[in-house]
């Protein structure tokens, strides 16, 4: 991917157009990276000036923890951007981010993007609502670490899933191990339960795709 066809998709995803008049604009404050596997892109704590936006690939955002074990945060899929809270914050990321697959991402200048929003408020609406949904979906997150079982986070999570997929198919978004991580479990615990759900027939497994099953299960899914 060119740099050009990152800036139209940032474009698309944030504006809502791909040809909007600041295209000139933000190809000017970003560069475009490409990333390979396993390469890590900043790490927590580390200073820096730019938030991202992922074009193709998955990033993973993640922190140790205080005996050196490592907290998923989020995955990052292609559309999304991330480390948008630099712009709140005194040019520390909060989280570590490494690709878990090639990836190709945009790198913009989070003060000249803060300074183009206070000379253009309407563009804050933009920006409120990114972090109004960033805000529901760790607050999900945290609902479900501390009050539902193992079997419930993964539901869940699945619900989130599939309401970004417009089939029953859903593609978990890295490994199961992985996975297991952000759901605050071990990988034989997940393991356990993806062949339990297999068993009461609530989902087909195969590799990382998930496959919901019939309309009865279904709605198991979503009243469990």
């Amino acid at each position: 991917m060119e740099k050009k066809n990152a800036v139209k998709l940032f474009l698309q995803t944030f504006f809502g157009n791909s040809e909007d008049p600041r295209f000139s604009f933000i190809e000017q404050i970003s560069r475009f990276e490409n990333m390979n596997k396993k390469q890590l892109l900043f790490s927590e704590g580390d200073q820096g000036n730019e938030f991202y936006f992922l074009a193709s690939g998955r990033i993973k955002l993640f922190r140790s923890t205080i005996d050196g074990k490592e907290a998923i945060i989020r995955f990052i899929g292609p559309g999304e951007y991330f480390a948008e809270i630099l712009l709140q914050l005194k040019g520390r990321y909060p989280v570590s981010a490494v690709a878990i697959e090639p990836s190709e991402l945009l790198a913009i200048d989070a003060t000249r993007i803060l300074n183009h929003i206070e000379q253009h408020p309407d563009i804050a609406m933009h920006f409120i609502g990114a972090l109004s949904q960033r805000i529901k979906y760790l607050l999900g997150m945290i609902e479900q670490l501390t009050l539902a079982d193992i079997r419930q986070r993964f539901l869940n999570y699945l619900q989130v899933l599939r309401d970004k997929s417009p089939t029953k198919r859903v593609e978990l978004p890295a490994a199961k191990g992985e996975i297991a991580l952000l759901l605050g479990t071990t990988p034989e615990t997940f393991s356990r339960l993806l062949k339990k759900l297999a068993n009461e027939e609530i989902i087909e497994v195969e590799g990382r795709t998930i496959t919901l099953c019939e309309q009865a299960n279904e709605k198991k899914l979503t009243d469990s």
